[in-house]
């Protein structure tokens, strides 16, 4: 091998070189490291794009093909039928019918409030006859801010319009400033408006031309891309066939196959049933619904039962596709994956039982409306429960209306509240026992009790005299002088004739409301509804209001609460939650059971429960001596009762009128009440329910002997 002669040169003449040249060689070979480590990283990520690619194109095609049109693919929920509800004898009470409604959804190439879109709304109204007063009046001012030329600006002052340009107002604050201001003048105004020549030939509908179109406009106007809109619900055959035989006038136009709400035994019981939404979510609701995945269109429970057990109900929805015809754009739905019907409801109620107490209540409201001492009487209310499980058997509510007619108004014994007057001295009795504040078989006289002298003077009395009773028989005769005895007690006080009341300890209100609530009396009873009132709750303490608290002339209650509270009595001191609700299941073979509403036990009674016993001995001696009238003792039953008077006015005589119990007396197996509202304007008249309830009880143990 030859040698290099220059090498040894190079070496000597590099050594000899100045720094600045090695300093050169060596960035050289920096720059050559690192070029080296980009290749080798570009290498990498060309490699991991290949592997990334080959594992899309080859590897996971389809599954990435299978997400592509799961991202494209436009689809559209039908709301399935809803499930049954059946009382406890299997009679159905809610079913689904089936009927045909026109439905809009827009074509490919239809566009928002477009001429076209108008005139279809127009000729669609005309020829199916849509009349305008089928939209609100809040329908009817958006309509205006459609239709006006400036969008209802000019409804807005320069300030307002200058904060809306600045965005100070949001839009929603914008739009209600607008709708609030839109009048009935407005909307007539710009539909007397004439269009230009321009607009004629553009073939521009004029605002009154629109004016008739609106109705239907609007309805066509909430079909999204997703959702149809129901133009007209429950269609006539003669509509369905005449849309069926001119389809191509009307794109976009079909007929679907639905269902409605199907209520069996009309009116009965209808308000606590429930309704069904029409036409998919309201705006109140709506986002609240959105937020649960439902969709635009799927009807929901309104209210009632129908709301309160909307998850069971609902089922599954069935899921359509939506593809487009390429010449018309007109939409074309596939079925994507089938629903399933909702569960079906049994409920606690007996509708036949609730039908015939319907009866007597509007015997017995009919019969009255010519009595001159009952001539505010025109409303009454009844509930069968069964005080052990909280199984509401009947639950009725009578109106009788100015011109003859009746209104179910059955929601009325967990919406209304008012005083129930001496049906709360069972409460106030346990209570005086309970803290030692009266004993067991104690005496006290009734007799008139007097507060102070001349123009301060107060006189508290019972309805009469009873003289010297004991603990029991102040229930039996419903005793106001002995419940008064109580809370004067209870305060710290001592009843000194012609002395003025003095009670030194106002949180006795406290303790009254603490034994009232362990029975029910202030607090909402857990009913399967909605909503229910709680009643008022007074937050006065003063000295002589402490004495009408004891006899129920203070707070107000629900018949529901009175219901709860008498069968806590009854049961033993147990204060179970009502339902109406026995059973959820579905039908596919055979029936099957998803769930079984269990007894739901709130709270229980603290204290001595013997006292509770001697409270019954009050409420059986009331029947059977007939101081709660003789129409319990006929009916030869083991009953216990309480009734109660309530005075509303105090410059006339005008009172409620309650009564509450159970039976047997032991052990019970069903608790009542019945309250009647101002049911009485002269002292010679009885307690109406006294009437009601033995009639009900009468067709009760015709049943359920």
């Amino acid at each position: 091998m030859l040698k290099n002669p220059f090498r040894e040169i190079d070496n000597k003449n590099r050594k000899n070189s100045s720094d600045l040249l090695k300093k050169t060689a060596d960035f050289n070979k920096i720059v050559n490291q690192r070029m080296k480590v980009m290749i080798i990283v570009v290498l990498c990520f060309f490699i991991a794009i290949g592997v990334k690619l080959f594992n899309v194109q080859i590897l996971e095609n389809e599954d990435y093909i299978v997400k592509l049109e799961a991202f494209t693919r436009k689809q559209q929920v039908v709301t399935p039928p809803r499930g049954e509800m059946v009382d406890r004898n299997g009679n159905v009470l809610v079913s689904n019918k089936e009927s045909l409604n026109i439905t809009y959804y827009p074509p490919s190439n239809v566009s928002s409030y477009s001429e076209s879109k108008w005139a279809l709304a127009k000729q669609f109204a005309q020829v199916f006859q849509i009349k305008e007063d089928t939209i609100t009046e809040r329908d009817w001012k958006d309509f205006y801010l459609v239709a006006a030329d400036n969008y209802g600006n000019d409804l807005l002052t320069e300030e307002e319009l200058d904060k809306a340009l600045r965005g100070e107002l949001t839009t929603n604050e914008v739009y209600r400033i607008k709708i609030n201001r839109v009048t009935q003048a407005d909307i007539d105004r710009i539909c007397l408006e004439e269009l230009t020549e321009a607009q004629k030939n553009a073939g521009y509908l004029s605002n009154a031309d629109k004016r008739i179109a609106w109705p239907v406009m609007i309805l066509m106007e909430k079909a999204t891309s997703q959702d149809s809109s129901v133009i007209v619900e429950n269609a006539s055959k003669e509509d369905v066939a005449y849309l069926v035989e001119h389809k191509e006038e009307f794109p976009g136009f079909d007929v679907t196959a639905d269902w409605i709400r199907n209520y069996e035994y009309g009116s009965t019981l209808r308000d606590v049933l429930g309704s069904v939404s029409t036409r998919g979510l309201d705006e109140i609701s709506k986002d609240y619904y959105l937020a649960q995945g439902y969709a635009l269109n799927e009807r929901v429970g309104s209210s009632g039962l129908e709301l309160q057990y909307e998850d069971y109900l609902r089922g599954t929805r069935t899921v359509q596709n939506i593809s487009y015809d390429e010449e018309s754009g007109i939409a074309i739905f596939s079925p994507s994956t089938v629903g399933r019907k909702g569960y079906n409801l049994k409920l606690t109620v007996d509708i036949e039982l609730q039908q015939k107490v319907d009866e007597i209540l509007q015997r017995v409201l009919e019969r009255e409306k010519d009595n001159e001492y009952r001539k505010n009487f025109k409303q009454a209310f009844v509930i069968l429960m069964n005080p052990q499980n909280g199984e509401i058997i009947t639950m009725n509510g009578q109106q009788r209306n100015d011109d003859g007619t009746f209104t179910p108004y059955a929601s009325g014994n967990y919406l209304e509240a008012r005083q129930s007057g001496s049906v709360v001295k069972l409460a106030t009795m346990y209570m005086g026992l309970n803290e030692g504040v009266v004993q067991p078989n104690e005496i006290i006289v009734d007799a008139p009790m007097v507060f102070g002298s001349g123009a301060s003077r107060l006189v508290k009395q019972s309805a009469e005299n009873k003289g010297a009773i004991n603990d029991i028989t102040a229930i039996a005769k419903s005793s106001n002088v002995y419940m008064f005895h109580i809370a004067i007690r209870l305060a710290g006080g001592v009843y000194v004739p012609n002395a003025p009341l003095y009670l030194p300890n106002m949180t006795a209100y406290d303790i009254f409301r603490k034994y009232y609530q362990m029975f029910g009396l202030g607090l909402e009873t857990g009913v399967d509804i909605p909503y229910e009132s709680i009643g008022y709750v007074s937050t006065a303490r003063e000295q002589g209001t402490l004495l009408d608290f004891a006899i129920g002339q203070y707070d107000t209650y629900t018949p529901l609460q009175l219901i709860q509270y008498v069968a806590t009595v009854g049961n033993g001191g147990y204060r179970v939650q009502p339902h109406f609700l026995k059973e959820v299941y579905e039908i596919n073979s055979d029936e099957s059971v998803i769930y079984q509403y269990d007894t739901n036990v709130l709270n229980t009674v603290s204290g001595n429960l013997d006292y509770l016993e001697r409270v019954k001995q009050g409420m059986r001696e009331c029947v059977s001596t007939t101081f709660c009238g003789s129409g319990f003792k006929n009916l030869n039953k083991d009953i216990a009762a309480k009734t109660g008077t309530a005075e509303i006015s105090t410059t006339a005589i005008r009172t409620n009128s309650a009564v509450i119990g159970f039976a047997p007396s032991d052990n019970p197996t069903i608790s009542f009440v019945c309250s009647a509202p101002d049911s009485n304007n002269d002292r010679s008249q009885i307690n109406i329910c006294l009437e009601i309830m033995n009639d009900v009880l009468t067709e009760y143990y015709k049943t359920y002997e």
